[in-house]
């Protein structure tokens, strides 16, 4: 599958569960709630924060978003949906020692030749992931800047909040055209992803 097809699935997704995803899976985090990353892009014309309470402790937790990433434990999400847009990643089902070694500066892959980088990280408390210092294919059409946050709250002995937000700055129209059609589908897989993690480490 070419780079630029990768993205006509999800546009078509997007397009096609807009009412559903927009009606169902609206965003449950507080968007005004600071947290660490959105100083990487101030200005940030799109934001999208989600959030979720996880029966584990914060130390249980932790190891499942450093070991994120393609060619790694994946994204926890729907993994179907991961197929038809043409990513072919494994989820992990466990946590794997050689995955847990992260630090600020290193690739974090989403795909085959589309890379983030770890702009910020404090162990135990906050993964941000950025596009700056990243690569994608120049036909993917990705001219935006991008952050994406995941901050670990102790709620209790057993429990945490997961807040996971997602900032964009879009380079050019259609990059922002790009971005506004995709979010529904963006919204499911992070739904996924928060279902995921709460299978997963549940006691």
């Amino acid at each position: 599958m070419s780079d630029r097809s990768r993205w006509i699935v999800p546009i078509a997704l997007g397009a096609a569960g807009v009412a559903y995803v927009n009606g169902r899976l609206r965003p449950r985090g507080d968007a005004a709630e600071p947290l660490p990353g959105d100083e990487l892009l101030p200005d940030a014309e799109i934001v999208e924060t989600h959030e979720t309470v996880l029966q584990a402790p914060v130390a249980d937790v932790w190891p499942w978003l450093v070991q994120m990433g393609y060619g790694r434990g994946g994204f926890y999400s729907f993994d179907a949906l991961e197929r038809l847009a043409g990513v072919s990643i494994s989820n992990a089902d466990a946590i794997h020692p050689a995955w847990q070694n992260l630090t600020e500066g290193d690739p974090v892959d989403l795909a085959e030749n589309t890379t983030l980088v770890v702009a910020r990280l404090e162990s135990d408390r906050f993964l941000v992931l950025s596009s700056k210092g990243g690569r994608a294919p120049a036909a993917a059409g990705m001219d935006f800047d991008f952050t994406w946050a995941f901050v670990l709250t102790s709620t209790g002995l057993h429990s945490c909040r997961l807040t996971v937000r997602e900032r964009y700055v879009p380079q050019t129209p259609a990059a922002r055209r790009m971005v506004w059609a995709v979010r529904p589908v963006a919204r499911l897989m992070s739904h996924g992803m928060l279902h995921g993690l709460r299978r997963r480490t549940r006691g």
